[in-house]
């Protein structure tokens, strides 16, 4: 990597680029934190407490991602304030964001701290993403590789290990489930974090055989991985989000591996994967969404307050949320909360299918699509600390913000030259 020295100062407009915007090591040090908040989601040790398996992850992000990060903001505060209050997805964002963090004030468990916080984390991890992709977006796809890289070696560290291991949730094992380390102990989020990592890993091109020995290998180890979690779901957006790739792609090495996940998908339901399928039924998805829809209809305006408790229940079976992103949050922050996440979802679809002809657009584009179909089934907590709901949902933000960023970086560059 360069190793241009930090300018002293920047002007309004001056584009984001980690390697004049920051000393090296800071630069490195923000790296280094961004590529553990995606791999240390699975790979970090288990926290002893049932309800947060992932404390110490999130403890460990607070100095190799919070501070980096917070002093690259602080030292280009006005440039990140410009670019996120210009945007609409921006504004929706800050919108939602405050409305959520307001409605814990009514919530029957939540604090307003908490949700403050959360909210906080969340503009600072999407606009410091926006900003790698729109001025460095070579090195975030090397992040994204790299991350890949990481999370497969921790898949097959799971993989070897799980029948031996001591679960929070001893069904998982009774089940055959298999789950990752840290805040992945759920087989179900674990699917869904490396469905997310297969997404982008597909999408990102190499140069170098080694390289594309490395990217086989880890698909490989992922995709056993996501079959060994015996999540249905899972299994549906990657079929969902491949075919998509498939029929929209120009490049011939992203149609050939979606063509081989698809053909593989097929061999394996004519060797039994349909009739598991078949067996496991509807899991009870239309009586959840009904009662799901009845707690909306309670508070449609306001919602419960984010943060609220609630359950769902079914026959012998209780749930604490919906299974849907949609319906939870609505449940939520009402009505007028959702459908302004919805628009921001919106625009993200959108601006993924625009630059579905450049790497880091088609990595967006199967991503939203994955994302979009797994949050039909499960991750419905969109407000929480690092966890696979932002995999899912704010990485992708983040990457849409940051192209919209480097085409008016683009512009406006080129219409200087055209002045000069």
């Amino acid at each position: 990597m360069p190793t241009t020295k930090a300018n002293i100062s920047v002007t309004p407009g001056q584009r984001f680029r980690l390697q004049a915007d920051l000393p090296r090591w800071i630069y490195g040090w923000l790296l280094l934190g961004m590529w553990w908040l995606l791999v240390g989601l699975a790979a970090s040790p288990v926290g002893d407490k049932v309800w947060n398996p992932g404390k110490p992850y999130h403890d460990s992000l607070i100095v190799l991602f919070m501070a980096p990060a917070l002093w690259w903001v602080w030292k280009r505060r006005g440039e990140f304030g410009r670019r996120l209050l210009n945007d609409v997805d921006g504004r929706l964002l800050l919108v939602f964001l405050a409305w959520a963090s307001l409605s814990s004030i009514w919530a029957n468990y939540g604090h307003v701290g908490d949700m403050v916080f959360d909210a906080v984390y969340i503009v600072l991890f999407v606009i410091v993403c926006a900003a790698v992709v729109a001025g460095n977006p070579l090195w975030f796809r090397r992040l994204l590789f790299w991350a890949a890289m990481g999370l497969a070696v921790v898949a097959l560290g799971s993989v070897t290990i799980f029948p031996s291991r001591v679960l929070h949730t001893l069904s998982w094992q009774t089940e055959g489930r298999v789950v990752a380390f840290g805040a992945l102990d759920n087989p179900n989020l674990a699917a869904f974090a490396y469905g997310a990592a297969i997404m982008w890993l597909t999408q990102i091109a190499v140069r170098t055989r080694w390289m594309h020995v490395l990217q086989t290998l880890a698909l490989v180890a992922m995709v056993i991985f996501v079959i060994m979690t015996d999540c249905r779901s899972a299994w549906l957006a990657i079929l969902v989000a491949q075919g998509c790739m498939l029929l929209t792609a120009r490049h011939g090495h992203v149609k050939l591996r979606a063509l081989v996940i698809l053909a593989l998908s097929v061999i394996a339901v004519a060797f039994g994967g349909w009739q598991y399928v078949k067996e496991r039924g509807m899991s009870y998805r239309p009586q959840i969404f009904k009662q799901a829809w009845d707690w909306i209809e309670q508070h449609p305006w306001r919602g419960l307050g984010e943060g609220s408790h609630y359950t769902i229940q079914v026959a012998d079976q209780v749930w604490t949320h919906s299974h849907n992103v949609f319906t939870h949050t609505a449940i939520m922050v009402g009505i007028p909360g959702a459908l302004v996440f919805v628009a921001l979802w919106v625009i993200v679809g959108w601006r993924a299918w625009l630059f579905r002809h450049i790497s880091t657009g088609r990595c967006l584009l199967a991503l939203w699509v994955f994302a979009t179909v797994a949050f039909q089934f499960d991750a419905p907590e969109l407000m929480q600390k690092p966890s696979v709901e932002w995999f899912l949902g704010w990485l992708p933000l983040a990457m849409s913000m940051g192209l919209a960023w480097r085409v008016r970086d683009t512009q406006r560059r080129r219409g200087t030259e055209i002045r000069a």
